[in-house]
């Protein structure tokens, strides 16, 4: 069982996206505020947590075109932790590997467009909607016979002005 984690904060970098051999996947580090108030010293104590985000396949995607430095972020996830060597110093990462990212609401407004899977290009996207849209105004020439009603003219030109 892994274990998963909420974290709220803002966007400190840029988001970085990259391919590797297991999808897209766009990278951020995002600063969690653990302030807390010290009862002894009578103040707020401000101390912010940094963790690096990262986000797979279509969730990349959305993060790259929606997510931008300075944002205020929720992020659920699971936590990884990643040990490597610098200068000769032992360097611990913990890294989110996110499974659902959005704007913190509470502090900012934002708008939602819902992407569509399965589509490769903008112009194939926009081929499909304008098809979609054109299919639901159709209007046809003239009306089923079975929606007459007695006396009144459903052809294409009835209400048309007199011709001159």
């Amino acid at each position: 069982m892994q274990s998963s984690v909420t974290l709220i904060g803002n966007v400190v970098s840029d988001v970085r996206v990259r391919e590797t051999g297991n999808g897209t996947v766009a990278s951020f580090r995002i600063a969690a505020d653990n302030s807390y108030f010290d009862r002894r010293a009578d103040r707020w104590v401000e101390r912010s947590s940094f963790f690096w985000v990262s986000a797979w396949r279509g969730l990349a995607e959305n993060v790259a075109a929606s997510v931008a430095k300075g944002q205020p972020v929720l992020v659920v996830g699971r936590p990884k932790q990643r040990e490597y060597e610098r200068d000769g110093q032992q360097v611990t990462v913990i890294e989110i590997d996110a499974d659902l990212v959005g704007h913190n609401l509470a502090r900012g407004r934002a708008s939602f467009e819902r992407v569509r899977r399965g589509l490769q290009t903008a112009a194939l996207l926009h081929e499909v909607e304008a098809a979609e849209v054109a299919a639901a105004v159709a209007v046809p020439d003239t009306l089923p016979s079975e929606w007459a009603v007695p006396g009144v003219d459903r052809s294409p030109d009835a209400g048309s002005p007199p011709a001159a």
